[in-house]
């Protein structure tokens, strides 16, 4: 059974109740559940509408946190959900009408127009300002308390992974953190998506353009690199580069340092997730997956 943070029993009997309930108006014909989220359960109905329901009493308050971003992000360049469904008091979920599109990762090369999509939305987070970040209530970060945040992540990950990890990998990875994240000026910070990664990015099935970026839980002003990192994961090392030049092109060698570092880091979150939940063999296989990684250097 799944369950809320109210401790509810989430099935999808109860999920159509409480839609229906909550919207009378909206027929439902069709409903799909998707769980597989680690903050939210999903529910699509009709194929046209999207739910989310948080699984925590944190999970609520990033798509609070969420809601009111976006709600600020006017005239972004790519489209972003637009909730419009909120239901009565005392129920904790939210929905928007479904932007169509297939994961970033089912494209082999990020062509003309997926790249001048990703120029755009990246550059328009740049240019956000941080005040507006700080009434989002978003968490905003500094050289001292991003830098910070990172060995945290890194503490908490040795704590998980350190069994099924080689001699002295985190010790290199510390090592690596204390390089390429030192010395970060303030312009490196900008409002950032913080998972702007395959499923969060949808692109139209020709390829051709980005037609929605979604889950903005995870929004702060930080790292600028963070999010080039994210979106490039699973494309060659020029697209980086040249996403560095054309956004910042004064900080272009630090920056790959800082990118290099965090696509290292970025698979270690599903392999701390699985191995939590008693997935060794397979948080060994995405531990394998970061070797290779750390074995091609890209400045």
């Amino acid at each position: 059974m799944m369950r809320t943070h109210m401790d509810q029993e989430l099935t999808a009997s109860k999920i159509m109740d409480l839609v229906k309930k909550s919207f009378p108006d909206l027929t439902i014909e069709r409903i799909t559940i998707n769980n597989r989220g680690w903050d939210n359960l999903v529910a699509i109905v009709n194929e046209s509408v999207v739910f989310r329901f948080p699984k925590t009493k944190e999970a609520e308050n990033a798509m609070k946190r969420e809601i009111r971003l976006i709600s600020m992000l006017k005239d972004f360049p790519v489209p972003v959900p637009e909730y419009r469904y909120f239901p009565k008091a005392g129920s904790h979920f939210a929905g928007y009408p479904m932007i169509p599109g297939v994961p970033l990762n089912e494209a082999s090369t990020i062509g003309r127009g997926m790249w001048k999509d990703i120029v755009a939305a990246i550059n328009y987070m740049r240019n956000f300002q941080k005040d507006s970040a700080r009434r989002a209530g978003i968490p905003i970060y500094d050289a001292a308390s991003w830098f910070k945040m990172q060995g945290d992540i890194l503490a908490l990950f040795k704590e998980s992974l350190s069994e099924i990890t080689r001699k002295g990998f985190f010790d290199e990875l510390q090592s690596d953190l204390n390089v390429s994240l030192s010395g970060m000026k303030e312009d490196c910070f900008s409002l950032i998506h913080g998972d702007m990664y395959r499923g969060n990015v949808l692109i139209s099935r020709r390829h051709d353009r980005l037609n929605g970026i979604i889950d903005w839980g995870d929004a702060s002003y930080g790292d600028y690199a963070f999010d080039i990192a994210a979106v490039t994961m699973d494309f060659a090392p020029e697209y980086r580069k040249e996403l560095v030049r054309q956004l910042s092109p004064e900080d272009d060698f630090t920056s790959l340092k800082r990118i290099s570092f965090y696509r290292t880091v970025e698979p270690l979150y599903l392999a701390d997730n699985l191995i939590r939940k008693g997935h060794a063999a397979e948080a060994m296989t995405i531990i394998k997956e970061v070797y290779k990684i750390c074995g091609k250097t890209e400045h």
